[in-house]
């Protein structure tokens, strides 16, 4: 093992821990925490045996294995920066729609406090 595998080797393994934990004491579903120990586990994995990403390149035609997993990283990246601007256009719309509709509550609802509006503006 190289340097590198000596340090992210154990650093994914404690990612695949935490996120086991952050599951059991409920700070995250089940299907998260699965899902990102499964991710840090793959890291571990790919990591510590660099080669075993080559027959899935050459399933794809791809010559290197570490371009496959580069590419998949890139993919991966556009998916959550799409999926981060759709919730945010979402919670765009869900404010908008609420201070809207408080809004026009508040016009319809005529304030104690403020003074009545006179009908006859006379000057003195």
């Amino acid at each position: 093992m190289n340097i590198f595998q000596l340090l992210f080797v154990p650093l994914c393994a404690i990612g695949a821990l935490w996120s086991v934990l952050a599951w059991r004491r409920g700070r995250t579903n089940a299907l998260g925490g699965l899902f990102w120990a499964s991710v840090w586990t793959a890291g571990a994995l790919v990591i510590a045996v660099p080669d075993i990403t080559s027959p899935l390149a050459h399933l794809f035609g791809i010559t290197r294995g570490s371009d496959v997993i580069i590419y998949l990283a890139i993919l991966a990246g556009l998916a959550a920066c799409r999926y981060f601007y759709n919730r945010y256009r979402r919670l765009e719309n869900v404010i908008t729609d609420l201070v809207r509709a408080e809004a026009l509550k508040m016009a319809r609802q005529p304030s104690d406090s403020a003074p009545p509006i006179s009908r006859n503006c006379q000057s003195t």
